[in-house]
């Protein structure tokens, strides 16, 4: 079966593993103080340092498992869009994800944001009082993937939330 390609006006290119340094993505994210909310981007920073194994495991600069295969995303800005590529996901399915130029980082966090923000995903929104509230809907709203679901990858994020309190101040 062929992988939808919502995103026909960008050329198709070859799967590229990329990283970022977190130092570069923290000063970043504290750009976006203001623009969201800060319990906002100390969620961003989870679901970044989680999708992209701190950075360390980007799709062609696209660090938030943007796919390009599921639907067209409202509020991304195309920019910095380079391409698709095709690449097995954690679920062991063949997924088209968007790539990005160097600046994927931003446009990665910077869209995360948003997303989070427009679903609900931080803590002070709704009945998210807690870093165990905010893996839960993170796990609801964001993750396709039910096998990462385990009691060690919720100590993980809940860890990364402590981290979070500390990078962005």
């Amino acid at each position: 079966m062929a992988t939808k390609n919502l995103y026909p006006q960008f050329p198709i290119i070859p799967y590229k593993r990329t990283s970022v340094d977190m130092p570069t993505v923290v000063a970043f994210a504290k750009t976006l103080l203001g623009k969201y909310p800060k319990e906002v981007v100390r969620t961003v920073y989870c679901i970044f340092r989680n999708e992209s194994a701190n950075g360390r495991s980007g799709v062609c600069n696209n660090y938030g498992g943007i796919q390009a295969d599921n639907k067209v995303w409202e509020g991304l800005d195309l920019t910095n869009v380079i391409g698709t590529c095709l690449k097995v996901d954690g679920n062991n399915e063949l997924r088209r994800f968007l790539c990005f130029n160097e600046n994927g980082y931003k446009a990665c966090f910077d869209f995360t944001c948003y997303k989070a923000m427009q679903r609900g995903m931080y803590i002070g929104a709704d009945d998210i009082k807690t870093p165990e509230d905010l893996y839960n809907i993170y796990q609801a709203k964001w993750v396709s993937n039910p096998p990462e679901d385990t009691p060690q990858a919720k100590r993980n994020f809940e860890s990364l939330y402590q981290s979070s309190l500390i990078a962005i101040t």
